[in-house]
């Protein structure tokens, strides 16, 4: 074991309600498996229960982050565009689209599949967007289907990782491309940071490292699995919003930093730009 949990009953569907990385917050016991290594929470809630409360995710944080995923969602379809041949794309766990929006602008086939009922309707009505609002696991695509499959920052989200890369493997055609990205629990943020790294988060059921993902990859059948990366985006709006909530001063001052105030949409057109190696593993793997 590597930590005992913080967390109270109820403290999971709490803490779907917002995107914000906060430091230092609520958390599971945390495990490290002794055959792969990879760390994880245990005990975890029911599969049927995670989905439940991920449906009812509200899309409160949509007008702050879109810019910035817009931006970093370029540079992973030119990440894609780099390694896959067909036009055929699937992206699960697709939020609002973003990734699917760009995707699609550069002539790829796109549908996606997201549990979240308001982000994946907001999908549909900003983007025009093929989403099915429901678990992967339910969706029932047909095998050899994809040119591409996708999952940006959901791997550490679900109970059964494993199961869900086997049935990407079963729908990708022969060939086909996976491009994995999760938060990086060997890089240098989570190494000095520990269990206060902001992705230490109540929703986090596993902590993945490059060799971790790597090997979950090969042990679903993929081959030639390799460590990538592309730019990601962030605006000082999203890092401002949850210092200022860790500091306990959000409330007083909400006003000024709400997204469509003068200093909200200054802050949001203000982006830092990084390689995705400083704090997430990306990874592709082919069928």
């Amino acid at each position: 074991m590597l930590f005992e949990s913080n967390m109270k009953e109820g403290d999971f569907r709490e803490g779907i309600a917002t995107v914000y990385m906060l430091p230092g917050g609520k958390y599971g016991r945390h495990v490290k498996c002794r055959d792969c290594h990879l760390v994880y929470v245990n005990p975890i809630g029911s599969n049927g229960k995670i989905n439940e409360d991920y449906a009812q995710r509200k899309n409160n944080d949509a007008c702050i982050i879109r810019g910035s995923r817009l931006k970093a969602a370029k540079s992973q379809v030119r990440l894609v565009g780099e390694y896959s041949r067909g036009t055929t794309l699937l992206d699960i766990g697709c939020g609002e689209g973003f990734f699917l929006f760009n995707a699609s602008r550069m002539g790829y086939t796109v549908k996606g599949v997201e549990l979240s009922q308001e982000a994946g309707e907001y999908a549909r009505r900003e983007f025009d967007l093929d989403i099915e609002t429901k678990p992967f696991e339910e969706a029932e695509f047909r095998e050899n289907y994809f040119d591409v499959v996708t999952l940006w920052q959901v791997l550490e989200h679900v109970p059964h990782p494993l199961v869900i890369l086997k049935e990407v493997h079963r729908i990708l055609k022969p060939g086909g491309l996976v491009a994995v990205s999760t938060p990086d629990f060997g890089g240098v943020p989570a190494k000095i940071l520990r269990r206060r790294w902001w992705n230490i988060r109540r929703l986090h059921i596993n902590q993945f490292t490059t060799k971790t993902l790597g090997d979950i990859l090969r042990n679903a059948g993929f081959k030639s699995a390799s460590p990538v990366s592309y730019k990601e985006c962030i605006s000082l709006l999203m890092l401002f919003i949850p210092l200022l909530k860790y500091l306990k001063v959000y409330k007083p001052l909400k006003a000024l930093f709400y997204p469509h105030s003068i200093i909200g949409k200054m802050l949001n057109k203000m982006v830092l730009i990084y390689p995705s190696t400083l704090d997430n593993c990306t990874m592709i793997g082919f069928k």
